[in-house]
């Protein structure tokens, strides 16, 4: 039976923890910065990232989906940690394993308590810059392969195929 898990992010916590989103210049709102978020899709069932936008007395606190993440700026008055203890305990509850990205002490503490495994902003984007490494890698290689169609097709075709070229009969 697959285990059915649920990852919720504390976004401003891992922007502002990592040094590398600082320099990236990534621009959040275009949706550039949710490729993080969709590699973990292969891993869980749902996931969620919470920005907080307590201070907005505009914010509603309704999720948004971009591309398949569910995107929560907390409703005003309501800070992004409670909308994340909040999430966790719900997905728990439903038969979720629940995974929460976030260094904030005070989140670990609250939603380990809970019987949510909790995972520091550090280590979360440390495996995705290890999962960017290896694409990286890949796409070199492939860059570096040749992809004529020579290189594709068997030796003894190839040999007849040269053959005609030269116009020999065979």
């Amino acid at each position: 039976m697959q285990r059915r898990q649920v990852l919720i992010v504390d976004g401003y916590n891992v922007i502002r923890n990592n040094d590398r989103y600082a320099y990236l210049g990534i621009d959040y709102e275009s949706g550039e910065g949710w490729n993080k978020a969709r590699e973990a899709q292969e891993h869980y069932e749902r996931c969620t990232v919470v920005f907080d936008a307590a201070g907005n007395p505009d914010s509603t606190g309704t999720p948004v989906r971009k591309a398949g993440i569910d995107v929560v700026f907390s409703p005003a008055g309501v800070s992004a940690d409670s909308v994340i203890e909040r999430l966790a305990h719900d997905a728990r509850e439903s038969g979720f394993e629940v995974v929460v990205v976030s260094s904030d002490f005070t989140i670990q503490a609250t939603v380990f308590g809970g019987g949510v495994a909790s995972l520091s902003s550090l280590a979360f984007t440390a495996d995705s810059a290890d999962v960017e490494e290896e694409r990286r890698g890949l796409a070199r290689q492939a860059a570096s392969e040749k992809r004529t169609v020579a290189d594709r097709i068997d030796a003894e075709t190839r040999a007849k195929l040269e053959a005609m070229v030269r116009g020999e009969r065979g």
